[in-house]
C-alpha cells in the first residue's frame, strides 16, 4: 500500500495554538531558531504521533515535559505536520507506525522494535521533513 503525506512547517512552539482542528501525522524537534535569517536549524526529531486533532494534541500533550527536557541551552521546541484527512484513523496509526518504526524517534516507545502491519511505502512532500527520508518502505528489513 502506497501513501502521500505533504508535510507542512517548521512551526515554533508558541504558535502551536493556531494548529488546525484536523486529523494529522505530526513531528517534534529541538532546534534553535535563527531570528535575522528567519530560519530553524534542527538538532534532533524527538517524536512522531498521530492524531485526530492537531490542535487539541499539541495544546494538551502528555509527553510536553518530556520534550521540554530533552532541550539544551538555547534550543525551542518546534513542529513539522501532515493533514490526514483523507485517511482512516487505521491507515493514520500504521503510517504513524512505519514513520516510528524506521527513524526510531528517542521519545517514541511504541513501534520501534516491531512493525506489525503489512508493508507499506510512505512519500514524504514538501521541504519540512528534515530527518525524513523523501520514501519510507516499512518494513525495511
Amino acid at each position: 500500500m502506497n501513501y502521500q503525506l505533504d508535510v507542512q512547517g517548521y512551526y515554533k512552539d508558541q504558535s502551536r495554538t493556531g494548529f488546525p482542528h484536523s486529523s494529522g501525522i505530526y513531528f517534534v524537534y529541538r532546534g534553535i531558531y535563527i531570528p535575522h535569517l528567519k530560519t530553524v536549524t534542527l538538532m534532533e526529531l524527538l517524536y512522531i504521533g498521530e492524531t485526530e486533532n492537531l490542535y487539541d494534541r499539541h495544546n494538551e500533550h502528555d509527553k510536553r515535559n518530556e520534550f521540554l527536557a530533552r532541550l539544551q541551552e538555547g534550543e525551542e521546541l518546534f513542529y513539522s505536520f501532515a493533514l490526514t484527512e483523507s485517511l482512516s484513523n487505521e491507515q493514520r496509526k500504521k503510517v504513524e507506525a512505519a514513520l516510528i518504526y524506521e527513524l526510531c524517534p528517542p521519545l517514541n516507545v511504541q513501534n520501534v522494535d516491531s512493525f506489525i502491519y503489512d508493508e507499506i511505502t510512505i512519500n514524504v512532500l514538501g521541504d519540512r521533513h528534515a530527518y525524513i527520508p523523501d520514501q519510507i518502505n516499512a518494513p525495511s528489513y
